[in-house]
């Protein structure tokens, strides 16, 4: 691995793991307002549909994984959970059309996360590009796709930190707490009724 170009960013599809669980178990993903996506080094995108519930257990999961590469999509019949793509970081985002980019790195301007996440919460179609590698930072190639690149903490972050952190930041901003919570007690106060 370390002979292969960008050694520092290959062999991990656990980050990924722990990353998608953490994302696709949040209220933000369960109310269907977030869209997943990987891209990986190689130019291959993972489209990670809201409803994939996927296997808490690693060896199942790389297991999935081998069938996504394999198949192209799973499961191998009906509506695709996973899809997998050829496709250039470019492209993938010129076919999501944000309307702002920000990308998350010690090498981008100082803010706090809350500051970061308020930028984003007025904008209709907001992505956010978050590093799931072991080392490194992202390449200049996806700096210069972003309109902005936020600096939430000086010290180094695990990608399912700040992937969760992201997201419930984003959550409290939209209100979607108190909407969830609103609901739940009007469908509570419904079933009293009854």
């Amino acid at each position: 691995m370390k002979n292969l170009e960008g050694s520092e960013k290959r062999g991990r599809p656990d980050i990924v793991h722990f990353t998608l669980l953490e994302a696709l178990g949040t209220p933000l993903n369960k109310e269907g307002l977030l869209q997943t996506y990987v891209h990986t080094l190689n130019d291959c995108v993972i489209t990670v549909e809201p409803e994939a519930r996927l296997p808490r257990n690693y060896d199942r999961f790389l297991g999935l994984m081998e069938q996504l590469f394999e198949l192209g999509r799973v499961p191998p019949e009906g509506s695709p959970l996973l899809m997998l793509e050829r496709k250039t970081l470019p492209r993938l985002l010129q076919e999501a059309r944000p309307d702002y980019v920000m990308a998350f790195s010690r090498q981008g301007e100082p803010r706090s996360l809350e500051e970061a996440i308020l930028r984003l919460s007025d904008k209709e179609r907001p992505t956010v590009i978050i590093g799931g590698f072991p080392r490194g930072q992202l390449s200049e190639t996806t700096m210069g796709l972003v309109n902005e690149v936020v600096c939430i903490d000086p010290e180094m972050m695990e990608t399912w930190t700040v992937t969760s952190r992201v997201i419930y930041e984003y959550e409290n901003a939209v209100s979607l707490p108190r909407k969830r919570l609103s609901r739940s007690r009007a469908g509570s106060f419904r079933a009293q009724e009854w």
